[in-house]
């Protein structure tokens, strides 16, 4: 299955079970159908390379912030729905619509920012669909492995970002994870050079792990921060 460490394809079985949770200790993450990792950390983003840290979050160490409690009261009028991840032309009506009203690059498409046409998908998928009487606002994908779930991606319609359907969600794939006895929910990566990602910090900071490459150990995100993931950054790979 590993051609190069830092890129796997998967073979005939997935990527599933324990063994996308081994992968996802390891600081693996999914992009279209196969996972990857890189030991220089770094993200494109708007023509710079841009030092990333992988995120996870133990849940039942949560303690959910006041937002948290607000945005459950807000979006407690919406229908939330869970089930095996499949594209409709709803879903994909819905996600341009969302592309229209985003400031960043992505995937034209959302069989293409989840799937490629020439590998089976190898993975567990799921999602949430949000309805506000019956019409989707609010579609959030993500993986199963046996001990943890990771977050692939959240779109909504713009006309009801006041509801912060995107940190929503979050905290239904969180209730997802708790209510299956599911340890983790991998977030994705945060920048320490801007701070579009910092979202993935919600709902509890404190809650939250990050992964170390040379050390290949997660740690407290609280013990470290931005800062002191920088100078890390600037001394392994600067």
């Amino acid at each position: 299955m590993i051609n190069d460490p830092h890129y796997i394809l998967p073979d005939e079985d997935g990527i599933k079970g324990a063994l996308l949770d081994a992968y996802l200790a390891e600081g693996y993450y999914r992009m279209q159908h196969f996972i990857f990792t890189t030991y220089q950390t770094q993200l494109e983003y708007e023509g710079e390379q841009l030092p990333v840290f992988w995120l996870r979050t133990p849940v039942k160490k949560i303690i959910e912030n006041k937002a948290a409690t607000a945005i459950r009261k807000k979006c407690a009028v919406f229908e939330v729905s869970i089930k095996k991840a499949v594209i409709t032309n709803e879903i994909d009506a819905l996600y341009a619509t969302y592309l229209a009203g985003i400031n960043f690059n992505a995937s034209p498409t959302c069989y293409e920012y989840l799937h490629q046409a020439e590998i089976e998908n190898p993975f567990d998928s799921w999602m949430i669909e949000i309805r506000n009487n019956a019409t989707l606002i609010a579609v959030g994908f993500f993986d199963i492995g046996k001990n943890a779930i990771t977050g692939i991606l959240n779109f909504y319609h713009p006309a009801f970002s006041k509801y912060s359907l995107g940190k929503y969600l979050i905290l239904k794939k969180i209730d997802f994870a708790q209510e299956n006895n599911i340890e983790f929910y991998y977030t994705g990566y945060i920048s320490t050079a801007i701070t579009k990602f910092d979202y993935k910090l919600f709902p509890d900071a404190a809650a939250i792990e990050v992964y170390l490459p040379v050390e290949q150990q997660w740690l407290p995100y609280s013990l470290l921060g931005k800062p002191l993931l920088q100078a890390y950054f600037n001394y392994h790979f600067g």
